[in-house]
């Protein structure tokens, strides 16, 4: 009888030992699935590309947008506002016009670093259309168009951009807008950004960021598909809101986490003459957050920067979508 129950017992201690091992091999199984599932993947202008679903993801669909009366894009599942990005290229603005055509907000080049000398210049009208953009009502951010290729020259090129901020008061973020220039901009591949890795990229990026943040403002980075998936490790962008350009697609198709929306460079606006950039800022994702200020800005601090320098004789650069970047590089220069 009592050979029985230690049978019995030595039984129950493998059968609970067995359940054990099972247990914690599926804990295992659950724990690494990242390594032996397969990699999720979406195609990308035809090119198949691996995605993290631990980021944070894009939300919107083209059920949450369509276009009104004018042709701008409207956001159907909540407010928001509508935006220009201009530089030099635009030429001369009526800013009155601007505002009374239901443009909000407006994101305007600080400046550029050339690609093929690298050398930092102030957008040649960027001092008159802040002063004369926020005189009217619109609500003021920035952008520099980067072509850095060490985290120090984006470190440069944050602080040129806080110096011509000095006494401005911005409610928008300030943009980090680092592009690969198109081949026909360089059809010899001569541009000082060729063969910047992703690595050092998203190093850049982080780093005028962390600089623009530190002076108290808002950090944004731009991107399109091609640097956001092929360019830029957007893992390392998490702390950032993203602007996202993306033109005829219906709503801003990208994967991750989309703030601001470029969604056109031919749109009208009464005060542009010829094509604009036009922007969507939906206030759910306002990077904001319904704050604003002067970066500690001096009230009394005069703006100056370079407009001409040895060896630089155009202006490079502005946000694009891939498909158009070439052109819109082109236009930049005159």
């Amino acid at each position: 009888m009592n050979q029985l129950r230690e049978i019995r017992k030595k039984k129950r201690t493998v059968a609970l030992a067995l359940l054990g091992v099972a247990l914690a091999a599926a804990v295992a199984l659950y724990l690494t699935r990242d390594c032996w599932l397969p990699p999720k993947t979406i195609l990308v202008n035809g090119t198949e590309v691996v995605v993290n679903d631990k980021l944070k993801r894009n939300p919107y669909t083209e059920e949450d947008f369509a276009p009104d009366e004018k042709g701008r894009m409207q956001y159907l599942s909540g407010p928001y506002r509508t935006g220009v990005d201009v530089s030099t290229h635009q030429g001369e603005i009526d800013w009155k016009k601007v505002a009374a055509d239901g443009i909000d907000f407006v994101m305007l080049r600080v400046g550029f670093r050339g690609f093929g000398n690298g050398t930092i210049m102030l957008d040649s009208r960027f001092e008159k259309n802040a002063k004369a953009a926020a005189e009217n009502g619109l609500a003021v951010g920035a952008y520099f168009f980067s072509q850095a290729i060490t985290p120090q020259e984006a470190l440069e090129e944050a602080d040129f951009v806080l110096k011509q901020l000095e006494g401005r008061t911005i409610t928008m973020p300030i943009a980090y807008d680092w592009e690969r220039i198109d081949p026909d901009m360089d059809p010899e591949g001569t541009a000082r950004t060729v063969g910047v890795d992703s690595e050092t990229l998203s190093e850049c990026a982080v780093t005028f960021c962390q600089r623009i943040e530190e002076a108290g403002y808002q950090a944004m980075v731009y991107c399109n598909n091609d640097t956001g998936y092929f360019n830029y490790d957007i893992a390392q962008l998490q702390d950032y809101p993203i602007w996202f350009a993306s033109f005829d697609t219906g709503y801003p198709n990208y994967y991750y986490q989309v703030n601001l929306w470029q969604y056109t460079d031919s749109g009208t606006v009464d005060g542009i003459e010829g094509p604009a950039d036009l922007n969507l800022l939906p206030l759910e994702t306002d990077p904001m957050d319904g704050t604003s200020g002067t970066g500690g800005a001096s009230e009394s601090a005069s703006l100056t920067g370079r407009t001409s320098d040895a060896g630089a004789t155009s202006e490079e650069g502005s946000p694009a979508q891939s498909s158009a970047q070439g052109e819109k590089q082109r236009k930049k220069e005159s």
